[in-house]
């Protein structure tokens, strides 16, 4: 009698190695390349000139590592250092940084404060295929997450709503 629960038991836990060696070894993960980030801040900022804004733009990959920036001549200096803060924390959150921002100053959620993030509107992550690929920050202009989209939009086409 005492064989059966230890083949029950054997057979389970060859079941459970054979599930486990199935998982594959790795992830695949969409990034924004190098090019595709070029033309997002190139994008971003003919959008501004277009509209008389100085900005500065920035395109950070999933792990939130600057990729490409360009500040436009006669912004201040902070309107460099926020766009790539904003990229990095939309890219964290996954979410646009307008959203944090609401939830900041409702008091709702200050988490994104609380660890290091910048939750101030104008980053938005980049999706390929369903996936956070990236993000895009802009720092500066009258309103940052509208260039953000627009360079978006015109390099990738509508992105999905909710991000």
């Amino acid at each position: 009698m005492r064989k059966i629960p230890f083949a029950i038991a054997a057979l389970a836990t060859c079941a459970m190695t054979v599930a486990a060696a199935a998982q594959p070894a790795f992830v695949e993960r969409k990034q924004v390349s190098a090019a595709t980030a070029r033309k997002l801040v190139d994008a971003c900022i003919a959008y501004a000139e277009a509209r008389h804004e100085t900005i500065g733009c920035a395109v950070v990959d999933v792990a939130g590592v600057l990729i490409d920036f360009h500040a436009m001549q006669g912004g201040q200096a902070t309107f460099a250092e926020t766009a790539i803060l904003k990229a990095k924390t939309a890219v964290h959150w996954q979410r646009a940084t307008s959203s944090l921002e609401e939830d900041v100053n409702s008091k709702r959620n200050q988490a994104s404060v609380w660890i290091g993030d910048f939750p101030r509107a104008g980053g938005v992550p980049i999706v390929i295929e369903g996936q956070v690929a990236g993000a895009i920050g802009v720092g500066g202009g009258g309103a940052p997450e509208q260039f953000a989209k627009a360079a978006l939009e015109t390099v990738l086409g509508k992105q999905p709503a909710g991000r």
